[in-house]
Protein backbone atom coordinates (compact mmCIF):
# COMPACT_ATOMS: atom_id res chain seq x y z
CA UNK A 1 0.00 0.00 0.00
CA UNK A 2 1.37 3.42 -1.00
CA UNK A 3 0.69 6.35 1.28
CA UNK A 4 1.28 9.91 0.23
CA UNK A 5 2.31 12.14 3.14
CA UNK A 6 1.96 15.89 2.93
CA UNK A 7 4.21 18.00 5.11
CA UNK A 8 3.45 21.59 5.84
CA UNK A 9 1.60 23.44 3.09
CA UNK A 10 3.34 21.57 0.26
CA UNK A 11 -0.01 20.59 -1.26
CA UNK A 12 -0.81 24.31 -1.62
CA UNK A 13 2.27 24.94 -3.79
CA UNK A 14 0.21 25.56 -6.95
CA UNK A 15 -1.87 28.15 -5.09
CA UNK A 16 0.54 29.85 -2.67
CA UNK A 17 3.51 31.86 -3.89
CA UNK A 18 6.77 31.43 -2.04
CA UNK A 19 8.25 34.77 -3.03
CA UNK A 20 7.72 37.33 -0.28
CA UNK A 21 6.65 40.86 -1.09
CA UNK A 22 9.51 43.07 0.07
CA UNK A 23 9.68 46.85 0.01
CA UNK A 24 12.67 48.80 1.29
CA UNK A 25 11.86 52.31 2.47
CA UNK A 26 13.81 54.92 4.36
CA UNK A 27 12.16 55.94 7.62
CA UNK A 28 11.69 59.70 7.85
CA UNK A 29 10.84 61.91 10.85
CA UNK A 30 7.29 62.25 9.45
CA UNK A 31 6.67 58.48 9.81
CA UNK A 32 4.63 57.81 12.96
CA UNK A 33 4.32 54.04 13.20
CA UNK A 34 4.92 50.76 11.45
CA UNK A 35 2.22 48.08 11.25
CA UNK A 36 3.51 44.58 10.58
CA UNK A 37 0.63 42.17 10.04
CA UNK A 38 -0.34 38.94 8.35
CA UNK A 39 -2.83 38.79 5.53
CA UNK A 40 -5.56 37.90 8.03
CA UNK A 41 -5.60 41.63 8.83
CA UNK A 42 -4.88 43.04 5.38
CA UNK A 43 -7.57 40.90 3.70
CA UNK A 44 -10.33 42.69 5.64
CA UNK A 45 -8.84 46.02 6.79
CA UNK A 46 -7.80 48.70 4.27
CA UNK A 47 -4.39 50.33 4.78
CA UNK A 48 -5.91 53.73 5.57
CA UNK A 49 -8.17 52.33 8.29
CA UNK A 50 -5.33 50.37 9.90
CA UNK A 51 -3.15 53.49 9.90
CA UNK A 52 -5.92 55.63 11.39
CA UNK A 53 -6.60 53.12 14.18
CA UNK A 54 -2.91 52.82 15.09
CA UNK A 55 -2.40 56.58 14.84
CA UNK A 56 -5.31 57.29 17.21
CA UNK A 57 -4.09 54.73 19.76
CA UNK A 58 -0.60 56.18 19.74
CA UNK A 59 -1.98 59.73 19.92
CA UNK A 60 -3.63 58.73 23.21
CA UNK A 61 -0.15 58.08 24.61
CA UNK A 62 0.83 61.65 23.84
CA UNK A 63 4.29 63.00 23.07
CA UNK A 64 5.16 63.59 26.76
CA UNK A 65 4.54 59.93 27.55
CA UNK A 66 6.66 58.76 24.64
CA UNK A 67 9.52 61.01 25.77
CA UNK A 68 9.48 59.58 29.30
CA UNK A 69 9.95 55.93 28.26
CA UNK A 70 8.31 54.57 31.40
CA UNK A 71 8.72 50.88 32.20
CA UNK A 72 5.21 50.22 33.58
CA UNK A 73 2.98 47.88 31.58
CA UNK A 74 -0.79 47.62 31.24
CA UNK A 75 -3.16 45.02 29.83
CA UNK A 76 -3.81 45.23 26.09
CA UNK A 77 -7.46 44.39 26.70
CA UNK A 78 -8.64 47.82 27.77
CA UNK A 79 -7.32 51.35 27.67
CA UNK A 80 -6.32 53.04 30.90
CA UNK A 81 -8.38 55.71 32.57
CA UNK A 82 -7.27 59.34 32.37
CA UNK A 83 -5.57 59.10 35.77
CA UNK A 84 -3.65 56.00 34.68
CA UNK A 85 -2.44 57.41 31.34
CA UNK A 86 0.66 58.98 32.86
CA UNK A 87 1.78 55.63 34.33
CA UNK A 88 1.38 53.52 31.17
CA UNK A 89 4.48 52.63 29.17
CA UNK A 90 4.53 53.67 25.51
CA UNK A 91 4.96 50.01 24.53
CA UNK A 92 1.57 49.28 26.08
CA UNK A 93 -0.09 51.68 23.65
CA UNK A 94 1.50 49.78 20.74
CA UNK A 95 0.15 46.53 22.19
CA UNK A 96 -3.30 48.07 22.56
CA UNK A 97 -3.22 49.29 18.95
CA UNK A 98 -2.21 45.82 17.73
CA UNK A 99 -4.92 44.13 19.83
CA UNK A 100 -7.54 46.57 18.57
CA UNK A 101 -6.57 45.94 14.94
CA UNK A 102 -6.71 42.17 15.47
CA UNK A 103 -10.17 42.45 17.09
CA UNK A 104 -11.34 44.64 14.23
CA UNK A 105 -10.20 42.01 11.72
CA UNK A 106 -12.02 39.32 13.70
CA UNK A 107 -15.12 41.51 13.76
CA UNK A 108 -14.91 41.76 10.00
CA UNK A 109 -14.87 37.96 9.86
CA UNK A 110 -11.31 37.39 8.72
CA UNK A 111 -10.90 33.71 7.90
CA UNK A 112 -7.09 33.69 7.97
CA UNK A 113 -4.51 33.81 10.75
CA UNK A 114 -4.24 37.28 12.27
CA UNK A 115 -0.93 38.54 13.64
CA UNK A 116 -0.32 42.24 14.27
CA UNK A 117 2.64 44.23 15.57
CA UNK A 118 2.59 48.02 15.90
CA UNK A 119 5.88 49.88 16.31
CA UNK A 120 5.90 53.51 17.46
CA UNK A 121 8.53 55.14 15.21
CA UNK A 122 8.41 58.40 17.15
CA UNK A 123 10.48 56.70 19.84
CA UNK A 124 13.23 55.47 17.48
Amino acid sequence: MKVKIFTGDKYLKPVVISTPEIVILEITPEDECLIIASDGLWDVIPNELACNVARRCLAEAGPKLAERGLNNQTSAGAGPSKNEKDSVAPEAWCSMAAALLARLALGRRSTDNISVIVVDLRRC
